[in-house]
């Protein structure tokens, strides 16, 4: 299981909306591989969903959760114009990969 950060910003002078975290999990189809969503919204206009995939690799966990944001970005209508700003595996501190 892969957990795969993508960032969004909102275009100003909209904010991130209050339902995000049930919209966006409302929008998952069962096909999209998605086992959690976490969303973290980054105020006045940024935020992150967090997705846990189960992949084959971390190349496919972060080319899925691409393609299901650029697939939300096209269909959620209550999100205000949204741009993606990346998508990746977040970094993890090698310190901690030695405990």
């Amino acid at each position: 299981m892969y957990l795969v950060h993508a960032r969004f910003r909102i275009a100003s002078p909209a904010g991130v909306p209050d339902l995000l975290t049930e919209l966006a999990r409302q929008s998952l189809r069962v096909d999209d591989g998605v086992e959690h969503l976490s969303v973290h919204p980054h105020p006045p206009h940024q935020f992150t969903l967090g997705f846990y995939l189960l992949s084959q690799s971390l190349r496919d966990a972060e080319d899925h959760a691409r393609r299901v944001c650029i697939r939300l970005l096209a269909d959620a209508h209550w999100l205000p114009p949204t741009r993606l700003l990346s998508v990746g595996v977040p970094l993890v501190p090698p310190a901690l990969l030695d405990e």
